[in-house]
Parts: structure tokens; C-alpha cells; sequence
């Protein structure tokens, strides 16, 4: 049985996917364009619509839905403090990026960051509730 707190790798997994994303704001202006524009290349194929500002927001919402992820394996059976602890994320990476060359901090990015976190946190409570109905009907 997990404890209220998670377990410790889930920990360590979130502190890790957090440095990735501060890593990635910390990135000057030209070598974060550089990146999103080496995968925009490669995914443009398969995603002829697909722009550099989509894929960057796109980027935004997904390592966010992850980190929801794991601040809600992190956080087990909460719902606030997942939400909470992404948000403050999302706060500090825009923050972050106030001070780095060529960059700057959105309004919109943290609604954006928010989001992801939200939809992950939201789908990992939902297939909890769904899964302790099942065991709670089979019982």
C-alpha cells in the first residue's frame, strides 16, 4: 500500500523532470529557438500544420502534464496540492526566464504550464476514483 506521501522515486523523478524544465528556460533565446526549430524539421512531416509558436506552447503543456503527473503520484490522493505545486512551478519557470538573454516570462505560458498540470492531475485522480469504484463493485 503506497503511503499519503508517495514513494521516494517518485520524489526524485519529479525533482529531475523539474530541473529539465528550468534547465530548458535557462537556455538563451537562440538555443531554445535552435531546438524547437531542429525538431519542428523532423516533425513537420508527419505535421504539415505545425508551426514553431504551436510546437513551442505544445511543449509547454506537455512537460507540464508531466510534471502534474508526477507531483500526483508525488502527492496520492490529493488533489490541491498537485495543482498547487504546478502552478508555483509554472511560476517560477516563467520567472526564470525574466532573466535570461533573449527571453521572456508569459502570462499566457503559465496558463498554458497550468493546464497541463491540471489535465494530468484531473486524468490520475479520475482513474484512481475509477479504479477503488471497480474494487469497491467486485468486493
Amino acid at each position: 500500500m503506497q503511503r499519503q506521501y508517495g514513494r521516494w522515486y517518485w520524489w526524485v523523478l519529479c525533482a529531475l523532470w523539474l530541473a529539465v524544465i528550468f534547465g530548458h528556460s535557462l537556455m538563451p533565446a537562440e538555443a531554445s529557438k535552435a531546438e524547437s526549430g531542429g525538431l519542428l524539421a523532423w516533425l513537420s512531416a508527419l505535421f504539415p500544420f505545425l508551426t514553431q509558436h504551436l510546437l513551442r506552447k505544445l511543449a509547454h503543456a506537455s512537460e507540464f502534464a508531466l510534471l502534474g503527473f508526477l507531483l500526483a503520484q508525488c502527492l496520492c490522493g490529493q488533489i490541491i496540492r498537485p495543482l498547487l505545486a504546478g502552478l508555483i512551478c509554472a511560476l517560477a519557470d516563467e520567472t526564470i526566464q525574466l532573466y535570461v538573454p533573449g527571453r521572456s516570462g508569459e502570462v499566457r505560458d503559465v496558463w498554458i504550464d497550468f493546464a497541463g498540470t491540471a489535465a494530468a492531475v484531473t486524468l490520475v485522480c479520475l482513474i484512481r476514483f475509477l479504479r477503488r469504484r471497480k474494487t469497491a463493485a467486485s468486493d
